[in-house]
């Protein structure tokens, strides 16, 4: 399908974004594995369970570092897709319609950065960019309020500040330099919950990019507009 006149096209970005989101949940399935592997490694060492050796302990120590360089950079590698992605998607949907977005173009990448406002300015301008890309849009719509909210981003959003909560509970467990049993077990808990709450995040981010993408990837008369129609 081409993208119509006017427009940016997104459909290329938003199946590599895709494919990099599904990398960083299958990242976190291996890092899972790994904090769970260490913890068996160090309970059968303390134990004293025959054959269990300082080479295991180190094996184990270097599948976790594995795992934490993997996660950087696959995180890095979907948040640069994305987030271009998500550019071009807030600039198509401004030539779509003359909806007045409520966050100034710049918080589609600035937003995501800012600290206290990355809590909710993020899930706006992905909701904005939604409501405002669905071909029912009326033409003569100028506000975004009246127009329906996504529950498939809602989701994900909920997911993803969640994990959010999640991880900073592991920092403070992390930091706190007790290491014992006890602590590789809660940093395999805790790296069992984040997992699941990637998971769910991904496939719904997912969801979310390929919609989008398919409501501007769909031929329609454009909005061309001198100033784009947006907050400050």
């Amino acid at each position: 399908m081409h993208t119509p006149p006017g427009l940016t096209p997104v459909r290329t970005l938003a199946t590599v974004a895709s494919v990099l989101i599904a990398v960083v949940c299958a990242v976190d399935l291996y890092a899972t594995w790994a904090a769970w592997n260490t913890h068996s490694v160090v309970a059968d060492f303390v134990a004293g369970v025959p054959g269990v050796t300082d080479s295991d302990l180190y094996a184990a120590d270097d599948a976790t570092t594995t795992a934490l360089w993997l996660s950087v950079l696959a995180l890095v590698a979907s948040a640069a897709v994305f987030l271009t992605w998500l550019w071009r998607a807030r600039v198509n949907s401004e030539r779509l319609s003359g909806v007045h977005h409520r966050l100034g173009r710049g918080w589609t990448i600035g937003g995501w950065f800012c600290p206290i406002v990355n809590l909710w300015f993020p899930r706006r301008i992905v909701d904005d960019i939604w409501r405002t890309s669905r071909p029912d849009v009326p033409t003569d719509q100028l506000q975004v309020d009246p127009l329906p909210l996504s529950p498939l981003v809602r989701a994900w959003w909920l997911a993803l500040v969640a994990n959010y909560v999640v991880l900073y509970f592991l920092r403070i467990q992390n930091s706190s330099g007790d290491v014992t049993l006890g602590y590789f077990e809660t940093v395999a808990v805790y790296s069992t919950i984040s997992t699941g709450l990637v998971l769910v995040a991904g496939v719904l981010l997912i969801r979310v990019v390929r919609q989008i993408t398919e409501w501007q990837s769909t031929p329609r008369i454009t909005m061309e507009h001198t100033t784009p129609r947006q907050a400050t």
